[in-house]
């Protein structure tokens, strides 16, 4: 049954094509022999390495593999390409079309400053929408540096508890000084998002899931997705459990959704779908290493990305985006880090398992 369904939503993305092969072991891929060598590779990687994980292959007009490997979902299942996921900081990309939208709509402006949004904001300064999106604002990570954010190892706790109220956050952030000047460097930090949620929610009157529902996921056809939603994921974590703070990190990691999904997203951004061609460009537009979402790769110039990541699972977008023919590709894994493993050696692993397979990407796909 689970083959049937997988292979009809894959032939939908494939442009109606019933070119798509299958084997056991969770394997789909093109028929087409254009791709027989990446089809090769992917699957001896797949079969012979250590990969628990959801992958997804395509360009805009074909899907060339997909997979779900050594990870159970709810049902007991080996994961699939319509298996659930919480995509961490992917969430950013999904967050900047819907601002962009706003001020293509004549709601919002780059220039606005935050203290517009947040009165009571006073250490902000003259800290703007693009500082945030562009993470250049100098505000700590609620995140990433929770004890320093909230002063005490007990409200960091709260945080992943699900405990943290907006209020509570704002207070804190109210009383944080900055750590450098908005403006003057960019360093990556989730509260940004967090505050962009907010703007999102005051300027159109709806809570962030309803925006991003009616911005995102509705035109793009994204049927699986959700944002500050529990309970929906159907991958099984096989170290820590799943998000708790979902409302506190909404815009910046609480968005849930399937490596089919992700490419429906991917689709409608680079066709111009869910932007327009101006709004993709500001998007795009990379400051310090940073644009809104995405982030040019170092090492790749014809690729960019996001990566994301929550105490359950592990994601990657990313897009090869300067060639002719655009290819996507897209990883999620509920084998993220264990908490009792040293975090050097855990972190390696979950590279080393995306390395494998973005290396036989890069091989083929550039």
């Amino acid at each position: 049954m689970q083959n049937k369904e997988v292979l009809q939503a894959l032939t939908a993305l494939n442009g109606g094509a019933e070119n798509i092969g299958y084997e056991e072991e969770n394997l789909w891929y093109t028929a087409v022999p254009r791709w027989a060598d990446l089809v090769a590779d992917l699957k001896a990687c797949v079969r012979n390495e250590d990969v628990h994980a959801s992958i997804l292959i395509a360009t805009d007009e074909a899907v060339l593999w997909a997979s779900g490997s050594r990870s159970e979902d709810v049902n007991g299942q080996t994961i699939s390409p319509l298996t659930t996921f919480e995509i961490g900081s992917i969430t950013k990309m999904h967050t900047a079309v819907c601002v962009f939208n706003l001020i293509e709509a004549g709601k919002l402006r780059l220039d606005d400053r935050v203290t517009k949004y947040f009165p009571a904001y006073e250490k902000a300064g003259d800290m703007t929408v693009f500082d945030l999106l562009h993470m250049r604002s100098g505000i700590v990570d609620f995140a990433n540096d929770a004890e320093t954010f909230f002063g005490s190892e007990e409200l960091a706790d709260a945080l992943d508890e699900g405990r943290i109220t907006d209020e509570v956050l704002l207070e804190h952030l109210y009383g944080l000084d900055l750590t450098f000047a908005p403006g003057s460097k960019m360093e990556y930090c989730n509260t940004n998002y967090v505050l962009l949620a907010m703007i999102l929610e005051k300027i159109t009157g709806k809570a962030y899931k309803e925006v991003v529902q009616s911005m995102v996921f509705e035109p793009a056809g994204m049927l699986s997705a959700s944002a500050t939603t529990f309970g929906d994921v159907t991958s099984v974590p096989e170290h820590a459990g799943y998000m708790q703070e979902l409302v506190a990190a909404r815009g910046a990691g609480d968005i849930h959704s399937t490596t089919l999904d992700l490419l429906k997203f991917d689709r409608a951004f680079f066709n111009e779908r869910i932007v327009s061609p101006a709004a993709k460009a500001g998007i795009l537009d990379f400051v310090d290493g940073y644009g809104c979402g995405w982030e040019p790769s170092a090492r790749n110039p014809d690729m960019i990305l996001h990566d994301g990541g929550t105490n359950a699972c592990y994601g990657l977008n990313a897009v090869f985006h300067a060639s002719k023919d655009r290819k996507y590709f897209i990883m999620l894994s509920c084998s993220n880090e264990d908490d009792d493993e040293d975090e050097e050696e855990a972190e390696e692993e979950a590279f080393n398992q995306f390395q494998a397979v973005f290396d036989i990407c890069k091989k083929h796909l550039q």
